[in-house]
């Protein structure tokens, strides 16, 4: 196997990722009993033998099951590795399963690092929402007010821009930026560039007229972020999310120092497998797909966030009313959130993909059960193994 830059590797961000594959290896487990009213999980019902305060029995029984399916969603699939959290009903499973390495042979870790994609827009719109909440900005105010070099910015609200109703451009199909990244891949941009790439092609529609999914509104609302608070988004995301969550091993990539642990990410391009960990600069995804994170940090966010411990109700409430997404298996999109269907029920949460890795993290809220799934391979279906889990989550 070849390693290589290669620059259409990365496909940022989609909200429901896709499949296909590599091969698998050694299995690894870690399960931890916890307290039903504990940060992650315990809602209502939980999985069989274990109730709201389930024993290490239950929890023990359910753990087997749910790395079972974990190791047969990788071996269907074909894919190198991936790594698994599950919370639900008193029970924490972290689970992994294959190779986060496939020259070395080193197996993926239940905290191993993989590349969060799309997942990033949920913390920039969490962001936004926090500023709202203190008056700072308005979800109705025009994206000009805040952001120069954006096409028709005058008549795009801020909400628009967070539910992908503002008919831009999605910057990373422009025929300009797929060829200046296969040109240099290590090239660093700035925000200001990549929207310029968009502001090249005419709106996909009048804002407000429908949803279509693009990275360039989240390129948009990184620099909305920084001119109405006046920091640097990395700064805000670190003291306002990462920091009061405890989310240690989840940071901006390119704009501040890694975290150790990242895994390698693969493609498979004419039948060969090639390491794509690095195909392009991360700056070229920046808020809109630029997180790197592990499967507990990821769980953590969706459980805190959805239940209150990040927005007011009424922060909370604009951002899980959604607009009618017609992709894939999602319900609605709302602000920076996808509401998909699921074997326990309705969640809420986001997918996304990046050169080399597939990331996919829902929460039933009203199930109380979140589950986080991460892969290294661009083509794997982390929304498919979310369901494979979920149905070890069935009651009888």
């Amino acid at each position: 196997m070849r390693r290589i830059h290669y620059p259409f590797a990365w496909i940022a961000c989609s909200v429901i990722p896709s499949l296909a594959g590599c091969a698998s290896n050694p299995a690894h487990v870690t399960e931890v009993p916890v307290d039903g009213d504990g940060d992650h999980g315990g809602g209502a019902g939980g999985p069989p033998g274990s109730g709201s305060g389930a024993g290490a029995v239950g929890c023990d029984a359910l753990a087997v099951e749910l790395q079972a399916a974990l190791d047969a969603a990788i071996d269907a699939q074909g894919l190198p590795g991936a790594a698994a959290a599950v919370d639900v009903g008193g029970c924490s499973f972290r689970g992994a399963a294959g190779l986060a390495d496939i020259e070395a042979k080193t197996p993926v870790h239940p905290g191993d690092l993989f590349r969060a994609g799309s997942i990033t827009k949920t913390f920039i719109s969490t962001l936004v929402l926090m500023l709202r909440a203190e008056g700072e900005l308005s979800l109705e105010d025009d994206v000009s007010r805040y952001v120069e070099g954006v096409p028709g910015g005058d008549r795009i609200t801020v909400r628009q821009i967070l539910n992908h109703t503002s008919g831009l451009f999605n910057y990373t199909e422009t025929h300009g930026f797929l060829s200046a990244v296969e040109a240099d891949p290590t090239r660093v941009w700035t925000p200001e560039e990549l929207i310029a790439f968009s502001a090249g092609e005419p709106p996909c529609f009048e804002p407000g007229r429908r949803f279509e999914y693009s990275n360039t509104n989240y390129i948009v609302a990184g620099l909305i972020v920084e001119a109405v608070s006046g920091e640097p988004v990395v700064e805000l995301l670190r003291a306002r999310i990462l920091e009061p969550a405890g989310l240690a091993s989840t940071y901006l990539d390119g704009a501040e120092p890694a975290v150790p642990g990242l895994v390698h990410g693969y493609g498979s391009y004419d039948g060969e497998l090639v390491d794509t960990t690095s195909a392009v600069d991360p700056s070229s995804a920046w808020t809109s797909g630029g997180l790197v994170s592990n499967t507990d940090d990821l769980t953590t966010f969706f459980v805190r966030l959805l239940d209150g411990g990040l927005l007011g109700p009424a922060e909370l409430a604009d951002m899980t009313a959604g607009v009618g997404a017609e992709e894939a298996d999602l319900l609605d999109y709302g602000l920076g959130l996808a509401q998909r269907s699921s074997p326990v029920g309705i969640t809420y949460g986001h997918g996304g993909s990046m050169w080399g890795f597939v990331a996919a993290s829902y929460y039933a809220v009203e199930r109380g059960a979140a589950i986080t799934v991460l892969v290294n391979h661009e083509d794997g279906d982390a929304g498919r193994i979310v369901d494979d889990l979920s149905r070890a989550l069935e009651m009888p």
